[in-house]
C-alpha cells in the first residue's frame, strides 16, 4: 500500500470541504422534515350572491355557494342569515334553504319598509360549526301598499280597496258654493228642482199641514270649512238648504259624513234617491230637539221602496219598529257634537249602517221589499247624493207647531253643519 504525504495544507482543505457538505446536507434535510409538517388543510368557505329586491318591499331574494374542502366539513345547514346592524348572525335571523346541493337561492320576507339590511350567506356543519360569506347590503323601498282607509267595513274583496269616489266627495274646504271645487260636481238645490216637502190638504186619513219647507239656496253657506244650513221661516214657510251631486252612483259604496245635527225639531238629513224617485236610502235622518228627548237620542237609520206604477205614488213601504230609531244606550244627544254616520249599500239587499265606525244596524233581508214595489230587484237603482234640512209633515200631524216651534225660530238652534262626505267604492 502506497502511503501518501499529506500536508497539513491540505487537510485544511479537506476538513473544510467535509464540513460544507456536512451543512448542505444538514440543511436540505431540515427543509424537508420543515415543509412536510407545515402543509396547511385548505378550509371549507361561503361565497354570499348578491341580494336583490322583488316588487314586494318586504321581500328580497339572495343565496349562497358553500365551497367543500378536504378539512371535514359535511354541510348540515345552509341558508341566509340578516339584521340592521352589520355581520348578522343566525341567532338573530335566518332563513334555511331546502334546495339540494350547495348552490342555493331564496326569498327572505317580512322585511320592514325604507330599511337597510345586512345579509350573509351561512353554512352549518354537522358538529355546529358555522361559516359565514362575505356581507351585502340592501335597503328596501318605500311602502307603498294601499291601505284600507275604513277597517271597520267588510272586505272590499280580493285585490281591491275601499277607494275614494271624488266625484262624490267633498271636504267643503273653501271660500263658498261659487267655488269650482263645489259647482264641479254638486248643486245648491235638490237635483230635480223640486223645493222640498209641502203642506198637506186633509185627504182621507191624513191631517192637514200647515207648513212648507222651501230649499233656497240663500241658506246654504260655507263657514269655517264647512257646509252651513240656517233655517229662516217666511209666512207659512221653513226656509232650508240643500245641496245634492250632479250625476248617480251606484252599489257597491260606501258613504259617510261628519255632521253636527240641529238642535232643532227639524230633520237634519244625508241620504239618497233615484231619478224616478221610487227607490231612497237614508243614511242619516235625525231630530236634536231635546224637548222630544225620545227622537233627540236617537238616529233614523232606513230606507224607502215606492209604487209609482201609476205614474204617482199609491204605495210608500218603508221599515218600522224601534229597531229603525238607534239608541246607543248611553243617553247621547246626537246634537251635542259632530259624528261620523256612515252607510254601505253593498248589493240591492244589503245596508249596513255605521256610527262613528261602528256597525249599528243592519236591515234584514226580508225587509228591503217585503211589498215588491221594485219587482224583485232590490234597492238596485243608481242614486243621487242628497244634503238636506227639512220641517217634515209627519212631525207636524204629531204635534209639531213648526211656526212658532223656539228650537225653529233660534239662528242657533236650527243651524246644522256638515265637515265633510265622502264616497267611497271597492276598486
Amino acid at each position: 500500500m502506497e502511503l501518501k504525504n499529506y500536508t497539513a495544507n491540505s487537510i485544511a482543505k479537506r476538513l473544510l470541504l467535509y464540513s460544507t457538505m456536512s451543512f448542505f446536507t444538514t440543511t436540505l434535510l431540515s427543509c424537508s422534515k420543515k415543509e412536510s409538517s407545515d402543509i396547511e388543510t385548505i378550509a371549507t368557505r361561503i361565497v354570499t350572491k348578491s341580494v336583490s329586491k322583488t316588487e314586494t318591499f318586504s321581500t328580497i331574494n339572495g343565496g349562497g355557494i358553500v365551497y367543500v374542502e378536504q378539512d371535514n366539513f359535511t354541510v348540515a345547514e345552509k341558508g341566509l342569515t340578516w339584521s340592521e346592524t352589520e355581520l348578522p348572525k343566525i341567532e338573530e335571523n335566518k332563513e334555511i334553504a331546502t334546495s339540494a346541493g350547495n348552490d342555493f337561492t331564496l326569498s327572505v320576507t317580512h322585511l320592514k319598509a325604507s330599511t337597510t339590511y345586512y345579509v350573509r350567506a351561512y353554512a352549518r356543519s354537522s358538529n355546529n360549526a358555522v361559516i359565514y360569506g362575505s356581507q351585502k347590503t340592501i335597503t328596501t323601498d318605500v311602502d307603498n301598499t294601499p291601505t284600507e282607509p275604513l277597517s271597520y267595513l267588510p272586505s272590499a274583496g280580493k285585490g281591491k280597496i275601499w277607494t275614494l269616489q271624488p266625484d262624490f266627495t267633498n271636504e267643503f274646504n273653501y271660500a263658498d258654493l261659487t267655488s269650482t271645487e263645489f259647482t264641479n260636481n254638486w248643486q245648491n238645490r235638490f237635483f230635480n228642482g223640486w223645493t222640498g216637502p209641502q203642506k198637506l190638504a186633509a185627504t182621507g186619513d191624513k191631517s192637514a199641514t200647515n207648513t212648507s219647507t222651501i230649499y233656497s239656496p240663500e241658506q246654504a253657506s260655507i263657514v269655517n270649512g264647512e257646509l252651513t244650513y240656517k233655517a229662516t221661516i217666511v209666512g207659512q214657510d221653513v226656509k232650508t238648504g240643500c245641496i245634492s251631486t250632479k250625476t248617480k252612483i251606484g252599489y257597491p259604496m260606501y258613504m259617510e259624513a261628519r255632521v253636527k245635527i240641529s238642535e232643532s225639531s227639524l230633520a237634519t238629513a244625508v241620504w239618497m234617491l233615484s231619478d224616478d224617485s221610487s227607490q231612497e236610502i237614508d243614511n242619516l235622518e235625525a231630530y236634536g230637539d231635546k224637548t222630544h228627548s225620545y227622537y233627540s237620542e236617537r238616529l233614523h237609520l232606513s230606507h224607502h221602496t215606492f209604487d209609482r206604477s201609476g205614474g204617482t205614488i199609491s204605495g210608500d213601504y218603508q221599515p218600522s219598529g224601534q229597531e229603525t230609531y238607534y239608541y246607543d244606550n248611553k243617553g247621547t244627544q246626537w246634537a251635542d257634537d259632530y259624528h261620523d254616520y256612515g252607510v254601505l249599500w253593498l248589493d240591492p239587499w244589503t245596508l249596513k249602517y255605521y256610527v262613528d265606525g261602528e256597525l249599528v244596524r243592519e236591515t234584514p233581508t226580508n225587509q228591503i221589499d217585503p211589498l215588491n214595489y221594485t219587482n224583485g230587484t232590490g234597492l238596485n237603482k243608481d242614486m243621487y247624493i242628497i244634503i238636506s234640512a227639512a220641517a217634515q209633515p209627519w212631525r207636524e200631524r204629531q204635534g209639531i207647531t213648526y211656526l212658532t216651534d223656539p228650537s225653529v225660530l233660534s239662528a242657533t238652534r236650527s243651524t246644522s253643519k256638515f265637515d265633510w262626505i265622502r264616497v267611497y267604492k271597492p276598486e
